[in-house]
């Protein structure tokens, strides 16, 4: 099952006015206490000036409790990508406080994930970023109002985690900003592929990558992958954490590259942390070919 990380039904306020015992309210108040240290921790690590605005991660990426054994440790590993080395990757800023990853597909399309855009309001679309904390000359930023997630997403088996952005005017390619291709076929299990993302570098990590960072992994079969979630289908791929390396909070909608084109979008990963050596979930691009298609016009 999918888990978060607050509660919005929690209220610590309304457990102290219940209590009655005086050790109680004592632990009560000294909750609250923290309560308030922490949200003012978070809001200071999520200020972002590139955007102009608080961000927090989207969901903020769906944590799954893992049901089998771990193969090994990991840490996130990774590096620094070569700044506007993956032009099609984009970041969103959502509702004006959270925080995702995606990818062009065309001059006005952006495929996402689902959870990402699930009840959402309006979205920065900001193209062509390598350091988001800075207002880089090759950014090109657009708000847009109009996109949807599929018709059968799931946010509780985390099926279909797909979304499309429309931007409100084609933007114009450079060197910096490009769609990338969409698969025609499968990719084999063991291929080395990449994922990129703004996400956390590690479990430690108080906050999300300035810069854009990549790393390679190999493709695990989804019969492994099943093993340890019992959620995963013909419509996502998983990546093997063997290697040490994988995704983390903050990565949610971003592409897994290989050669030129992207085959999946970031989903979920466990809910004991990133560097557990759980694998990490996408979401099977060459699945939906059809779904993009009738909606997009965007073909591989």
């Amino acid at each position: 099952m999918a888990t978060f990380l607050l509660s919005p039904t929690f209220n610590v306020a309304d457990l102290y006015k219940k209590a009655t015992h005086t050790e109680f309210r004592q632990v009560a108040a000294s909750m609250i206490a923290k309560l308030a240290l922490l949200l003012v921790c978070v809001a200071v690590a999520s200020g972002n000036p590139a955007a102009g605005k608080p961000w927090h991660w989207k969901s903020p990426k769906p944590l799954v409790t893992p049901i089998g054994p771990v193969r090994s440790p990991r840490i996130v590993g990774g590096h620094e990508a070569t700044p506007h080395s993956w032009p099609h990757q984009v970041a969103l800023f959502i509702d004006s406080m959270y925080f995702c990853g995606g990818s062009l597909i065309s001059n006005e399309w952006v495929l996402t994930a689902a959870h990402c855009m699930d009840g959402a309001r309006s979205v920065e679309v900001v193209m062509g970023a390598h350091n988001i904390r800075q207002n880089e000359p090759s950014q090109v930023t657009m708000t847009s109002t109009n996109f949807f997630t599929h018709e059968q997403w799931n946010s509780f088996n985390l099926k279909n985690d797909l979304a499309l952005i429309r931007l409100p005017k084609a933007v114009s390619f450079n060197g910096n900003i490009q769609a990338v291709s969409l698969p025609a076929s499968d990719v084999a299990v063991g291929t080395i592929v990449t994922p990129t993302g703004w996400g956390r570098p590690s479990d430690s990590s108080g906050g999300t990558s300035n810069v854009l960072r990549e790393v390679d992994v190999p493709i695990m079969s989804n019969a492994d992958c099943n093993a340890i979630y019992g959620i995963v289908g013909a419509g996502q791929i998983c990546i093997d954490s063997t290697g040490g390396k994988g995704t983390c909070n903050g990565d949610s909608g971003g592409p897994l590259n290989h050669a030129g084109k992207t085959y999946g979008i970031t989903s979920f990963g466990s809910s004991a942390g990133c560097e557990k050596g759980y694998p990490d979930a996408f979401t099977r691009v060459n699945h939906y070919l059809d779904w993009i298609k009738q909606h997009t016009g965007v073909t591989p």
